[in-house]
């Protein structure tokens, strides 16, 4: 597959400066043999995706809605490849019933990588509601998450989800907090 997103390519210099917590996740990734990695661009995953894509072990796949990834990530798992989905939690309501109906009752396991908006200091209040909505969303689907909010334990977190995800055959929630990831909204 082929991007359909250009991600800002990034320089030795880029990636050698990227955030201790994106390393950490992508580190993690490769532990559990995460290749895939089927997103919708946002600044905070941005990040992450320039750190990747500078790897030659992880393909980057974006999306235009967040309910393909969930289809993508599906044919991924039955080919015998793993991936991720990493999207902000405002088009989380999009991949609803994908998620409910697909990944959840054929038993796909994926991590499914969520960067949080509506904590505290928000400045859009379009992106309130569905930022507190999250944690609810995916407990009423059943989906497993914690929200990652410091460096400390990360990877033993992070790790012990993603072998939780692919020992109960379902994907997990990792939150990206604001307090993890250092993102600031802009006024």
């Amino acid at each position: 597959m082929t991007d359909v997103f250009s991600i800002k390519r990034s320089g030795r210099h880029e990636a050698a400066s990227a955030p201790a917590w994106a390393r950490t996740l992508l580190d993690v990734f490769r532990a559990e043999d995460i290749h895939n990695l089927v997103f919708l661009p946002d600044t905070v995953m941005g990040r992450l995706l320039a750190l990747a894509e500078s790897d030659t072990y992880f393909r980057l796949v974006g999306v235009h809605r967040e309910e393909e990834a969930v289809g993508i990530l599906t044919g991924m798992f039955m080919g015998g490849q793993r991936g991720a989905m990493l999207i902000q939690s405002s088009g989380l309501g999009n991949a609803l019933n994908a998620l409910g109906s697909l990944a959840m009752a054929y038993r796909i396991p994926f991590p499914l990588l969520v960067s949080l908006r509506g904590e505290l200091g928000e400045f859009n209040p379009a992106q309130l509601q569905m930022g507190r909505a999250v944690p609810g969303c995916l407990d009423a689907l059943n989906i497993r998450h914690v929200t990652l909010r410091s460096e400390t334990d990360l990877e033993t977190i992070v790790s012990g989800a993603l072998k939780t995800c692919y020992t109960a055959e379902e994907p997990f929630g990792l939150l990206l907090s604001a307090q993890l990831t250092g993102w600031k909204p802009e006024k």
